[in-house]
């Protein structure tokens, strides 16, 4: 066989040889990343929530009687003092039904004296047996009816006079107007609203909270509140209420706090910010960096020290603390999680630890500690 015969078998042979050997394999790539070592411990949330001044008592004043609103006395904003005059009805809505119970009383007093006086006669008749015993009790009752006539006449003229007492709104308490419901000339029915006048003896603060806080905020009992127009001053405060329901527009819970200390320059209206401290239970608290999600879940990555590799671990949080989030459950103190880089990581990747790179959570660096940057 000639030599141009054999190349192509040649060829050949050496193809399938090259087949037969295995690609080179590239080495895994260890990546560095940046831990702590997370140990118990106790934080505290700040609760904050802005509110408004209000009066613990705001009365709606109405008239006893409906009628023609003649007259008003005060405006919001005005104070008031009890007895004080505040509003009036026009007096000739009740004159001409006084005038008709008087006249009444007037009849009715006329029919009794004409009773006792046929009574008084038959008594001397009966004395001379001039008449029977039965005539005389037949007059004694008529007299009686007259005297209850009489006394249901004056009862009602008395009732007449008050309808015209009740013409006129008069102040219970102390206190400030913070609302007019009616204007001169309008006709307003009985017990309808005129003026709201605010009892300035109790001021509180309405705050509304949020539905995820109620069962937070129902345990504090002690609030502080800053009104930013008197400053950065603090004054004392303690829950009185809550309400059980929620607003139907807000979807919020009314709270209201009882607010006690120097309050003379505080107004009604007024905004305020109610704030409290909550010490949570032990947990873990770490960086926001070292959360990931995965299948609608929260994870973070815990380092196996032994083997230098990750695994993902499911956790719980517990509320944000500035930029650290707490851990409720899913983690135990001594564990190392990643700090940064949770995203490019996968489960049994090896990533670069050195001994010294490790940080504490919530107990500073430990000794000989140094940060381990993130490529």
């Amino acid at each position: 066989m000639s030599l141009d015969a054999r190349i192509p078998i040649l060829l050949a042979v050496l193809a399938l040889a090259a087949c037969d050997r295995e690609p080179p394999q590239r080495p895994e790539a260890i990546r560095p990343v940046r831990v702590v070592v997370v140990e118990a411990q106790a934080s505290h949330r700040l609760l904050s929530y802005p509110g408004e001044v209000r009066p613990r008592i705001e009365s709606r004043y109405g008239f006893r009687v409906g009628g023609k609103l003649s007259q008003r006395l005060v405006s919001v904003g005005d104070k008031v003092k009890p007895g004080q005059l505040l509003a009036r009805l026009d007096p000739q809505d009740v004159a001409p039904a006084i005038a008709a119970q008087q006249a009444q009383v007037q009849a009715s007093q006329t029919d009794l004296t004409l009773a006792e006086l046929e009574l008084r006669r038959l008594r001397e008749l009966r004395a001379q047996n001039y008449i029977s015993q039965g005539q005389l009790d037949r007059q004694q009752a008529v007299a009686e009816s007259a005297a209850s006539r009489l006394a249901a006449a004056r009862a009602q003229l008395a009732s007449a006079r008050n309808s015209s007492n009740f013409q006129r709104l008069e102040a219970d308490v102390a206190g400030v107007v913070t609302a007019v419901d009616a204007e001169v000339g309008q006709v307003v029915s009985q017990g309808q609203s005129v003026v709201r006048i605010a009892q300035t003896a109790e001021t509180e603060i309405l705050v509304n909270v949020p539905e995820p806080e109620v069962g937070r905020v129902r345990t504090i009992r002690d609030w502080s509140v800053v009104v930013p127009a008197l400053g950065e001053q603090r004054l004392p405060a303690r829950l009185r209420e809550i309400s059980p329901l929620a607003d139907p527009q807000s979807r919020t819970y009314p709270m209201r706090l009882a607010l006690s200390g120097p309050i003379d320059g505080v107004s009604l209206g007024m905004t305020a910010i109610a704030q409290a401290e909550q010490a949570n239970e032990p947990g873990f608290v770490l960086p926001l960096s070292a959360l990931y999600s995965k299948d609608q879940s929260t994870h973070v990555w815990r380092v196996d020290r032994a083997s230098g590799t990750v695994q993902p671990v499911a956790v719980r949080t517990g509320g944000l603390l500035d930029e650290s989030v707490r851990i409720t459950e899913g983690i135990q103190a001594g564990d190392t999680i990643v700090t940064a880089g949770a995203n490019l990581l996968v489960a049994g990747q090896k990533v670069r630890l050195p001994d010294d790179s490790v940080q504490v959570s919530g107990g500073g660096q430990a000794p000989g500690a140094a940060t381990v940057s993130r490529p």
